[in-house]
């Protein structure tokens, strides 16, 4: 038995499987879905970077910063677990500047997990601010933040943040 298939049977059996992944990546590039340029170390450095800018905007209020690296669709969950959209989160500007203190971020063990055009951050956080009565306040949090890369720029989409226990003296 032979089998015969014209050239048409043919390109179609190599066309549609190519045509569907053109199709598939230009979807992708439409959504803003590429992959972040640069070395996977460059990367994780660049999102560490973020975090701690992040930190440095709460700090002074700096709701243009959270306004650009927020995505539209962002979700926070609280160490309470409540939940802020950004419409909530840039909402809190204006209350913002009326309890800013001076205090101190730090960020360290930090970590970032890299999938395509998708990052996991984590890392433990140490904060001081003066509470009402003028006594310097520390607390300490471990945090998850998920990035996308949309736009040729990473998006914060999702975090989370719970408060860890105070060391033991």
């Amino acid at each position: 038995m032979q089998l015969s298939l014209s050239g048409i049977q043919l390109r179609a059996m190599f066309v549609t499987p190519a045509m569907t992944i053109v199709l598939l990546g230009a979807s992708l590039a439409a959504r803003g879905q590429s992959a972040p340029p640069g070395s996977p170390d460059k990367i994780k450095e660049e999102l560490v970077t973020i975090e701690r800018e992040i930190g440095r905007a709460n700090l002074e209020c700096d709701y243009k910063y959270f306004d650009r690296i927020e995505g539209e669709d962002v979700i926070f969950t609280d160490a309470n677990g409540g939940l802020t959209d950004k419409k909530q989160d840039m909402a809190g500007e204006k209350d913002c500047h009326s309890h800013k203190t001076d205090g101190t971020y730090e960020v360290d063990e930090a970590a970032v997990r890299l999938y395509g055009g998708t990052a996991v951050g984590t890392a433990r956080v140490t904060t001081t601010h003066k509470n009402k009565e003028g006594k310097m306040v520390v607390h300490r949090s471990r945090f998850t933040d998920v990035f996308v890369w949309r736009h040729e720029r990473w998006e914060l989409v999702a975090g989370h943040s719970s408060r860890t226990p105070e060391p033991k003296p």
